[in-house]
């Protein structure tokens, strides 16, 4: 278990594994899709978590953090299929996952040259 975690969370990402590319483009090839037909133009939150295999916590974060807009229709929230096709097309989650594996990278160089210093 990691530090600072309040449970174990490995078995959790064995189940919700990040979406791949393929898995990225042909979401939001359908997406498009119903939009253009007319099919669907919003997503409840509950959809938006099954698309992005998230979970209801994690979808609030990046809601509250601005990187997917809500609409509120009566008395729900919904996300507009620009919206949810936009974030899961975005190159800046890419970045965001190469800066923390560097910063993996360098913390764990740290950790070694202080064990190989001691």
């Amino acid at each position: 278990m990691a530090k600072g975690e309040l449970f174990d969370t490995s078995e959790i990402q064995q189940c919700r594994r990040p979406l791949g590319q393929r898995e990225k483009d042909s979401i939001t090839r359908e997406i498009v899709r119903k939009a253009r037909y007319g099919i669907k133009h919003f997503y409840s939150l509950r959809e938006t978590c099954g698309i992005l295999h998230c979970s209801y916590d994690e979808l609030m974060t990046i809601i509250s953090l601005f990187k997917i807009d809500v609409i509120l229709v009566r008395s729900a929230y919904k996300v507009p299929w620009w919206d949810l096709a936009g974030y899961i097309l975005d190159k800046e989650d890419d970045l965001e996952d190469a800066l923390n594996e560097y910063l993996r990278k360098i913390a764990r160089r740290n950790t070694c040259r202080k064990q190989l210093a001691s």
